[in-house]
């Protein structure tokens, strides 16, 4: 029907950003076809670490024209509104960026096994693919034509966030160690193992909670008041489902489980424990 001809052409075209980043248009070059290929993790990191160095550099030199150590003249006499707001935009590349690589590399050191190109998370999934985009053309939109409308203090709350939710993730995956894998595992394997201790003594989902609050932190640090709240919503609704799915299948595959939840929390807000899929939450 012509009504849906534009959703159509989005969903088409966000496909194919998610065909690009998954490298679906390899086939026939080995080091690029299969996520375990060199070719693929090799471009993948040369492409975010660049990204990241660029952006770290104009965010060091935004700091200085603001802070008055070096010439306004140096991005063309901006406003003050527009420096804050360039200044944000390359603190969240920097962030994103730094994510991504950290996904990857520990991973790589602490559960090499498991580690492939899929690692960095770049093609996570076309609802992460599509918040990301919409959050920028939020951004755009903002800087364009609202540039006043913006808050340093909710740009300091959401740094707050978005460091203590790579903190308790990246702690989660270390403790985890090759028990940790980005995907539910539904058999038991011989190296996995139920992990009780360090951050795992008080949260049992402390990955989870890390990106739950490193993903809203990201928006608060551009200071996006829709993508804030669609971010939380989407990212809780997630989560909401999918720790039902992994209580369940961990409470068959370890006996214990059932105690072990009951004495930790989830630590994602209004989720208490969930130990089977089809919504039953106390």
């Amino acid at each position: 029907m012509p009504h849906f001809r534009p959703l159509t052409s989005l969903g088409n075209r966000l496909t194919s950003v998610q065909s690009i980043l998954a490298f679906e248009r390899w086939k026939g070059y080995p080091q690029f076809e299969n996520d375990r290929g060199f070719g693929r993790v090799a471009l993948v990191a040369c492409l975010l670490a660049s990204t990241l160095g660029v952006h770290a550099v104009l965010c060091f030199q935004l700091a200085l024209v603001r802070s008055g150590l070096l010439s306004r003249q140096t991005f063309g006499d901006w406003p003050d509104e527009t420096l804050q707001l360039a200044m944000q935009w390359t603190v969240y590349v920097v962030v994103l960026c730094a994510f991504h690589l950290g996904e990857f590399f520990t991973t790589a050191v602490f559960n090499p096994s498991v580690t492939s190109a899929d690692s960095f998370m770049v093609n996570h999934s076309k609802a992460y693919t599509a918040a990301a985009l919409v959050s920028m053309v939020e951004f755009c939109v903002r800087m364009t034509f609202f540039p006043d409308r913006n808050s340093p203090q909710i740009f300091c709350l959401g740094m707050a966030f978005v460091a203590g939710g790579q903190a308790c993730r990246s702690w989660a995956m270390v403790t985890c160690g090759e028990s940790f894998n980005h995907y539910i595992q539904r058999d038991k394997k011989e190296n996995h193992v139920l992990v009780t201790h360090g951050i795992y003594g008080v949260l049992r989902h402390p990955s989870y909670v890390g990106f739950y609050y490193w993903a809203v932190g990201t928006q608060l640090v551009l200071c996006n008041p829709v993508s804030a709240v669609l971010y939380g919503l989407a990212a809780w609704t997630f989560f909401r489902y999918r720790i039902a799915y992994e209580e369940e299948t961990l409470s068959k595959l370890f006996p214990e489980y059932e105690d072990y939840a009951a004495r930790t929390y989830i630590g994602i807000p209004f989720l208490r424990r969930v130990l089977s899929s089809d919504d039953k939450v106390q």
